[in-house]
């Protein structure tokens, strides 16, 4: 937790300190009670602001930042704060930029795919189009036709709910899918 640094002893940059040695004021002022109190003052005040900025890089690490700055870190790359441990939560907020890359591509749906259904990449396959299509004049017919369906089969253990499988799927995957596409998901058990 963040918080005063006066319990530890003076902030990062004492005030006080700072004037007494550098000689920024007239001397009569280094042993001025009042003044001594504003610097201590300002030390109290300022030294949390100073530390933070000092720390920023390791705010930004989801495996440096503190716990209760973790929640921000993940909605600021799009991964919601789940029911998770932290240590997962970290895991999952430091996967979120990576998994950016992937978003859309057949290896980032198959991915996403796998992770909901808890089963691992290679019991997961997807059937795609994946074709750019042309006409020479406007509203002509192409050839070939395309076809805008994306089919993720899912091979899950014996006994699985294959309808929470398919809702958590269809979760996952919608946000990663091209707009254009229409998904239909199919669990078979294995």
């Amino acid at each position: 937790m963040r918080g005063p640094v006066s319990d530890a002893g003076p902030g990062p940059v004492p005030v006080g300190a700072a004037y007494r040695t550098s000689k920024p004021v007239p001397a009569f002022f280094h042993e001025d009670p009042l003044f001594l109190e504003l610097c201590g003052a300002f030390d109290d005040m300022l030294g949390p602001f100073v530390l933070a900025l000092d720390c920023f890089s390791a705010y930004l690490d989801p495996w440096l930042a503190p716990a209760d700055f973790l929640g921000w870190l993940g909605g600021l790359v799009g991964a919601e704060r789940g029911p998770e441990q932290e240590r997962a939560q970290r895991a999952h907020v430091a996967g979120a930029v990576r998994g950016y890359r992937a978003r859309g591509t057949a290896q980032g749906l198959r991915a996403a795919a796998a992770a909901a259904a808890g089963v691992p990449d290679n019991e997961v396959s997807l059937t795609e189009g994946g074709a750019v299509t042309w006409a020479d004049t406007p509203g002509a017919a192409v050839s070939p036709a395309f076809d805008p369906t994306v089919q993720i089969t899912v091979k899950v253990p014996a006994g699985s709910d294959a309808a929470a499988v398919t809702a958590r799927v269809q979760d996952a995957v919608a946000p990663g899918l091209p707009v254009f596409s229409q998904l239909r998901i199919k669990v078979e058990e294995s």
